[in-house]
């Protein structure tokens, strides 16, 4: 390892942790460096361990010649505290309040939303059927938030990659990570806003998805030919079920090989892709990094010849059993190799798969006592290293090389990727879920932690498998997934080959009822969704949200993870207790003046404006109790099978008045694919003149006059026309 210089600039801060954290070394005291960002209103800090008396360039050090640190206090008394600590092995960072606060972050971990006395490791590990005691899942966001009684927060974000843990006490956090230093920052803000856009600029900012990939997708491990591929598309059509596109799992690769079709089961690929494409249903196809020991297989031969893997002690490529039996695996920390990769997939793209879905890139390795490669195995990019030190960047690094191929095949279509195992910028690079769960209630609620967790660590385009991914579900718990389903960011229904079918319709009935008003209700809040994603990608601010964001300084909402903020606007409450046909919601003060209950038929009227409280309300089968903010205007459109279908659709305005009889609202619009498209951001308000609802739209300033706007009006005192 070589010494950094004791100063850089903030931008180095931000490039390091925005792409790869920078290599540290030897460990004396702490350094705090002010970075200016420019959201001004968050005050940045970096606390770094540098080495005593300055180092000269490029002179080796470790860890391992440093003497245990003295506590170095920051600011004044009543400022932030931190110190660094080393044990001979761990370097472990400290930052302590001055007073006692609420804690969230650390990445998805089943269990509860707030975290306080927890802690998670950092080693992405395929975690299959994972509960509340398994401390490392898929993925590792070293990040803790704060949120202080007065409302104000803060940000602390370890910038390594090594295998960590993050501890929540009450007025602090610490991290440790194994055998190297690393920076940590701290992010002070008056509000989630601010803080939330200061991370943004930190790890970077998402690119909006395309709009078919907020649709509902249909999975199974596997979809096993091309016939039953078509007769799911004929039945999800013929049941007039909304569905985006139809994912193909390992079944459908010749011996299961990345990029490869197996030629008996789907013998016309492109001509299977170009029929889907007519019926409005995409296909994302999977691809895993093991690449099979085979002569004949292209991927290994010219990785082979390119020396584009990961290699053992010898310097001979490192060898592991995945799905296709004996593999070797791209070894993504070499530039090199992410242009070799992204070779491999726009070729393969070219018959027509729309996305991609990178899975078991932990990476995740058979009959291994860690499940992974070994951590002596050499990577040659990125300064060089042993496996220890790149394993947690490994599925971000494939997650990047595999967009960047899309991007090839496609330069002015936005790419998608979903990837199982990421790190904390990888959200850059591609959506992400909840890994392998299980068809339980407490999996269900576990869903809305997670994804709001994930949001809150700069990944808003997350979701869970619904229906539960291993294991049978009842009926009535498929349903109440796809209810909740239906307002995660990523909406994807997925099963383990071993379970029962999950596609819509499997359970007939009332289920089969609801589950498709749920997938009717997605797609009538599609413009809804799509604003609050381009809002992601300007402010950070989450898709979903805590309940906490409606009033920071209510207490009670801190640790409310059975209901949730769709936006600023709109709380979704989802039942997840088996028989429960009635819950309780909690409606919030702060900046709002009422709530109205949102109707289930979209057509009807709701009833009058409700005051911040806690309410019992009904949730039969088929209905999530749903409610709007006082003052606000709500965009949706009807439900078509598809989301190209909908796009000549007339919005529906439902607009919810205030006591004043006024509301205000916003629509993002533009072609949902094309990369850098010119979008148009509506900004409405709406009030009542001469006994008619008026609706006022502007684009950059300049008044929309010849749109047909359909307008549901709630919270009338006397009937008006609209």
């Amino acid at each position: 390892m070589t010494q950094r210089s004791a100063r850089r600039s903030p931008n180095e801060g931000l490039e390091s942790l925005a792409t790869f954290p920078l290599d540290g070394a030897g460990v004396k005291k702490l350094t705090v460096l002010s970075a200016k960002l420019a959201t001004e209103r968050v005050r940045a800090l970096v606390f770094r361990p540098t080495l005593e008396g300055g180092a000269q360039p490029g002179e080796s050090l470790t860890l391992a010649h440093v003497p245990p640190l003295e506590p170095a206090r920051l600011e004044d008394d009543d400022g932030p505290r931190a110190r660094f600590e080393f044990d001979g092995h761990t370097l472990r960072a400290q930052v302590a309040f001055k007073e006692s606060a609420s804690f969230y972050g650390g990445g998805a971990s089943a269990g509860r939303l707030l975290r306080n006395g927890r802690s998670v490791e950092f080693w992405n590990s395929d975690a299959w059927r994972y509960g509340e005691s398994t401390a490392a899942l898929y993925s590792s966001h070293p990040l803790a938030l704060a949120l202080f009684i007065d409302g104000s927060c803060a940000a602390v974000l370890a910038d390594s990659p090594r295998r960590g843990s993050l501890a929540f006490a009450t007025d602090g956090v610490e991290f440790a990570f194994e055998a190297e230093p690393f920076d940590v920052w701290l992010l002070q803000a008056p509000d989630l806003s601010a803080l939330m856009s200061a991370l943004t600029e930190l790890i970077g900012a998402i690119e909006l998805p395309p709009l078919w990939a907020l649709g509902y997708q249909q999975s199974r491990w596997s979809y096993s030919s091309a016939q039953e591929v078509r007769e799911l598309a004929a039945k999800l059509r013929s049941k007039r079920m909304p569905c985006d596109a139809i994912w193909l799992d390992i079944d459908c690769l010749r011996e299961f090989r990345s990029f490869t079709w197996d030629s008996e089961r789907f013998p016309e690929p492109e001509r299977l892709l170009e029929e889907l494409r007519e019926q409005g249903l995409r296909v994302v196809t999977i691809v895993d990094p093991g690449i099979a020991v085979a002569k004949r297989y292209p991927t290994h031969k010219s990785g082979l010849e390119g020396e584009h893997f990961v290699l053992d002690e010898r310097g001979a490529p490192v060898l592991g059993r995945v799905w296709p039996g004996v593999c070797c695996f791209p070894d993504f920390t070499r530039e090199s190799t992410r242009e070799w990769w992204a070779a491999q997939v726009e070729k393969y793209v070219e018959c027509g798969v729309a996305g991609l879905w990178i899975d078991m890139n932990e990476p995740s390795v058979f009959r291994t006592p860690s499940r992974s490669l070994p951590l002596r195995a050499q990577h040659r990019g990125l300064g060089g290293g042993d496996h220890a030190k790149f394993h947690n960047l490994y599925g971000q690094l494939m997650a990047q090389s595999t967009r960047e191929g899309l991007l090839n095949a496609r330069p002015h279509e936005r790419p998608f990727v979903l990837t199982r195992a990421n790190h904390l910028s990888g959200a850059r690079f591609a959506a992400q879920w909840t890994g392998d769960n299980q068809a339980s209630w407490e999996d269900l609620r576990w869903s809305i932690a997670m994804t709001l967790t994930l949001g809150l660590c700069g990944q808003p385009l997350a979701g869970a498998d619904v229906g539960g991914f291993d294991g049978d579900p009842s009926p009535e718990l498929f349903a109440r997934w796809f209810e909740l389903g239906a307002f995660l960011p990523f909406f994807r229904g997925h099963s383990h080959k071993s379970a029962c079918r999950k596609e819509p319709w499997a359970f007939g009935g009332e289920c089969e009822r609801a589950v498709k008003l749920a997938l009717e209700r997605r797609m009538q809040f599609l413009p809804t969704l799509y604003t609050l994603f381009e809002l992601a990608r300007r402010t950070g601010l989450p898709v979903v949200r805590p309940m906490f964001f409606a009033d920071p300084c209510d207490r009670a909402l801190r640790e409310l993870d059975d209901q949730f903020l769709f936006g600023p606007d709109l709380i979704v409450a989802p039942v997840l207790e088996d028989g429960a046909r009635k819950r309780t919601v909690v409606l919030p003060a702060r900046d709002a003046e009422g709530w109205y209950l949102f109707p289930a038929e979209l057509e009807g009227r709701s009833k009058d404006m409700l005051p911040p409280g806690r309410y019992s309300v009904d949730a039969p089968l088929g209905q999530t109790p749903l409610f709007a903010r006082a003052g606000r205007i709500i965009v949706n459109k009807p439900s078509k099978l598809h989301t190209a279908a909908q796009a000549d659709e007339d919005p529906v305005l439902h607009v919810f008045f205030d006591s004043g009889m006024r509301a205000t609202g916003s629509l993002y619009e533009d072609d949902g694919l094309t990369r850098g498209a010119q979008g148009k951001l509506t900004t409405l308000s709406a009030r009542i003149l001469r006994g008619r609802v008026v609706i006022d739209a502007f684009v950059d300033g300049e008044e929309v006059l010849d749109r047909a706007w359909r307008v549901v009006a709630h919270g009338l005192k006397t009937p008006v026309k609209s």
